[in-house]
């Protein structure tokens, strides 16, 4: 059973999705997609998105990263992939994906610092007020 997870969080100065597990199905990556066009209508030129969790994908989740990054684009936002796996990255350069994203290292990340955390409360806690999760079946 794969398990992946996008929280989202928004401060004064900055928003930030966290992306955790793999994104292995559909339904994965339409709650990927999700979570990071949500952050994208916040009114904020830059997303900082942590990828450090992220585990590699199938297809689906890296057409989920592409359709959120066009999206992100056409409404005047950067996203900032920050701390890509080694794993994923060989993945997204397999892709040709990786030429269209901004990639930076971890240590580049400036979004909320909570996000950051090994482990982060439910979504019933008022300081992660978006989560975005989907278990699924392992499809491949």
């Amino acid at each position: 059973m794969a398990h992946f997870t996008a929280y989202s969080k928004q401060t004064q100065g900055n928003i930030g999705v966290s992306l955790r597990g793999q994104c292995a199905d559909a339904a994965a990556a339409l709650q990927l997609e999700a979570a990071i066009k949500a952050a994208t209508t916040n009114g904020k030129a830059i997303v900082w998105i942590d990828c450090q969790r992220l585990e590699p994908m199938t297809w689906q989740g890296q057409r989920a990263i592409l359709n959120a990054d066009c999206f992100a684009r056409t409404t005047g936002v950067v996203l900032q992939w920050c701390g890509m796996p080694e794993a994923v990255l060989e993945q997204l350069a397999a892709s040709g994906l990786s030429m269209l994203l901004h990639l930076q290292p971890a240590a580049h990340y400036q979004g909320p610092r909570e996000l950051l955390q090994d482990t982060l409360p439910l979504s019933t806690n008022p300081k992660f007020p978006q989560m975005y999760e989907c278990a699924s079946a392992d499809s491949g």
